[in-house]
């Protein structure tokens, strides 16, 4: 048995079997070869393909019941792409021709192949580049005995229970993966504050991230242990350490059911404060979960999961149709979050300024929709015709100076005419509030108090603004601190904005989900946490055990610690009383 050690994410712990991903570029040196041997080199390309239309067959045999329509359409044009003289016949040409080895012909003839439909008006047509891609990896991998497996493999493999292996993740692929029902993932590279790391948690995916090259002591197939809490993998562990992880795993079990008693509890403090605990979503599938703990609402709707991990856009109407179910499926108050790509989370599609938003500082979120109208316009028709059936709010991300926050006000008042003229229903008041990400919002708070119906602290990015840390390099990770007295401050100094202007403050920051920090938010005067679901009734817990008078004094100490060691030992009395 192996054990490796890196950042955990979640709760949680899975065993199952590793699935490799292999990222890159397949390496395919050029090899000479002599007149005598091609026909060797030629028999062994044929075999390649005839074991990668064998190897398709049998997933389109084995394909789920259940599985989505696109699959099989998927396997079987990558089978007819296997067959077509213009991949296979010409690359066996080249081998004939140049007198190279079958890899480096392949590789010359997919190139030419992807340069014509690169060429191409169409864009269906010239999206074909991706199939060619895939089905040459997949030939390279049989001609190079390669046992791993390329993200697009996903699609076509049975992953339910299995272990995805990679260097990295991106937040897309994440939510790609879950959809295939594996049980969790290891990465060598990621932080647990990253988006990555956001997305897994509020899909209840156990992940250990930041293992710095040693999952390539994983093979395919290893039994492994991923313990999402501790951030520790096991590589074929012992009949006896089996059998004690999954004690653990019952007692994880039995701890959810003790939590679940708390469901119909009024979230409410020993002195009688209330508190809401509302719900961050990405998906309508976290609805159920949504509903079982009993959310207040929801407090934070990511809708940029809903434009990855596709080739344009979705349309007006099938934002506003999405839009819709969520609203419908909790009959409660929804923030819809505008739009909010850049950094760590990107979108496969092109868009104006798409290099300029891969930086956590560059153009991104209400920046890059003010720049790009043909993708922020239908979003808000969609968000506004979606409010004519229920609490609907309107949250812009990353807001950092008054002029976008009157654009937006403006963009929308323009918006509401429009609708209006054309008859469409929506709620004339919705209300409109905008995220505190940004050292100079969380200033600037009481004057844009005046402005908005609401704000809600995102504690992630603040703390990476404020501390000047990339989240996304596992490098610079251990200086993410969320008790630096400066985040504390401005935390403090946004919720003092709210109550003056009597406006809502929430926060939606993991902060929110860690128990370790509720009675110091609540010391600090909050009384909207938004989490991931899974995470409310512990939260809950902790609240019906407070008495918030008692807190005042120990987070005034915690808010003059200039020493971080000393914060956190104030937070630890804080968190005995």
């Amino acid at each position: 048995m192996l054990s490796l050690f890196g950042s955990g994410i979640g709760r949680d712990i899975a065993i199952g079997q590793a699935y490799v991903l292999r990222t890159g570029t397949i390496d395919t040196p050029k090899t000479a070869l002599k007149r005598s041997e091609l026909d060797a080199e030629v028999s062994r390309f044929k075999r390649a393909v005839a074991a990668t239309l064998k190897k398709y067959r049998t997933i389109l045999r084995e394909l789920p019941k259940d599985a989505p329509k696109e699959s099989a359409a998927f396997i079987n044009a990558h089978m007819m792409m296997l067959r077509d003289p213009l991949l296979v016949d010409e690359s066996i040409k080249i081998i004939r021709h140049e007198q190279i080895n079958a890899e480096h012909a392949l590789r010359i003839q997919s190139g030419n192949l992807i340069k014509v439909f690169e060429q191409m008006d169409d864009p269906y047509l010239r999206n074909k580049k991706t199939d060619v891609e895939h089905i040459t990896n997949r030939l390279l991998r049989n001609l190079l005995g390669i046992v791993a497996h390329s993200l697009e493999d996903t699609s076509e493999d049975d992953l339910r229970g299995r272990i995805i292996v990679s260097n990295d993740i991106s937040p897309a692929e994440t939510l790609f993966i879950k959809e295939r029902n594996v049980a969790a993932f290891i990465t060598d590279l990621g932080s647990t504050i990253s988006h990555t790391a956001v997305v897994a948690r509020s899909l209840r995916l156990p992940a250990v991230v930041g293992l710095h090259g040693s999952a390539r002591y994983i093979n395919e197939n290893d039994l492994l242990i991923v313990d999402g809490k501790r951030g520790i993998v096991l590589i074929n562990p012992s009949e006896l350490v089996l059998k004690q992880y999954r004690a653990l795993q019952r007692r994880h079990r039995e701890r959810e059911v003790e939590l679940n008693t708390l469901v119909k509890r009024a979230s409410k403090t020993i002195d009688g404060q209330k508190v809401n605990l509302l719900a961050n979503v990405e998906t309508i599938n976290e609805l159920k979960e949504v509903r079982r703990v009993n959310a207040a609402g929801i407090g934070l709707y990511r809708t940029e999961y809903l434009f990855m991990n596709r080739e344009v856009a979705p349309s007006e109407a099938e934002q506003f149709s999405a839009y819709k179910r969520i609203v419908a499926g909790v009959d409660k108050p929804v923030a819809i979050r505008t739009l909010d790509i850049g950094g760590d989370k990107q979108l496969d599609f092109p868009y104006p300024q798409k290099a300029s938003s891969e930086s956590p500082l560059g153009m991104r979120a209400v920046r890059l929709c003010l720049n790009n109208m043909d993708l922020f316009k239908p979003q808000l028709r969609a968000i506004l015709r979606a409010s004519a059936f229920g609490r609907v709010s309107i949250m812009i991300p990353m807001v950092s100076n008054y002029d976008e926050i009157n654009q937006v006000l403006s963009l929308i008042k323009q918006t509401k005419r429009e609708l209006k003229a054309e008859g469409i229903e929506f709620d004339k008041r919705i209300k409109v509030g905008g995220m505190i990400e940004v050292p100079a919002a969380a200033i600037m708070a009481d004057l844009f108090a005046q402005q908005l119906d609401f704000l809600s602290i995102g504690t992630n990015d603040l703390i990476q603004f404020t501390l000047a840390i990339d989240r996304v390099d596992d490098a610079v990770n251990y200086l993410y601190d969320p008790i630096h007295p400066a985040v504390l401050h401005l935390i403090r100094r946004v919720i003092k904005a709210g109550d003056k202007a009597n406006i809502p403050v929430s926060l939606c920051g993991e902060m929110a989900g860690n128990v370790q920090y509720t009675r110091l938010l609540l010391g600090l005067g909050l009384r909207n946490f938004s989490m991931d679901a899974t995470y409310i009734l512990a939260v809950k817990e902790r609240i019906l055990n407070v008495d918030t008078e008692k807190l005042h004094y120990r987070v005034k100490q915690i808010l003059k610690a200039g020493n971080p060691s000393v914060a956190r030992d104030q937070l630890r009395q804080l968190n005995q009383l």
